[in-house]
């Protein structure tokens, strides 16, 4: 198996994990599946991803009642965008952080408001 830092989530894992991260707790799949809007996925799918998930190292379970399994993330949003972020920065800006922050304050056509923001954070660390 590989570590969890080898991974990118897909699209779809990036729900599950949302569900799992705004969640707080421990949840089982019905539980996950009643955090989509609708139309919901079906039961099948969002358990076939938390395996998935689990086998890629970013979600763990526990024995809950009965035969209920309740899933939690074992990384949290945090620790998971800032490994993405640092992965788009070194592999498209080579490394540059100004590099990535001149993109999107280029490509992204920033408002007056968020620019001032942006300012005040690096005048403010």
């Amino acid at each position: 198996m590989k570590n969890r830092n080898e991974y990118t989530l897909t699209k779809s894992e990036m729900q599950v994990m949302n569900a799992l991260w705004s969640a707080g707790k421990a949840l089982d799949v019905h539980e996950v599946v009643a955090r989509y809007d609708e139309p919901r996925p079906a039961y099948t799918t969002i358990s076939t991803f938390l395996k998935i998930l689990t086998t890629k190292g970013f979600v763990d379970w526990k024995k809950g009642n009965g035969k209920q399994y309740l899933y939690f993330p074992v990384i949290s949003r945090a620790e998971y965008t800032s490994r993405v972020m640092k992965n788009v920065k070194d592999n498209f800006f080579g490394g540059s952080a100004s590099s990535l922050v001149r993109f999107f304050v280029e490509e992204e056509k920033l408002s007056e408001a968020e620019l001032k923001e942006l300012l005040s954070l690096i005048q403010n660390p």
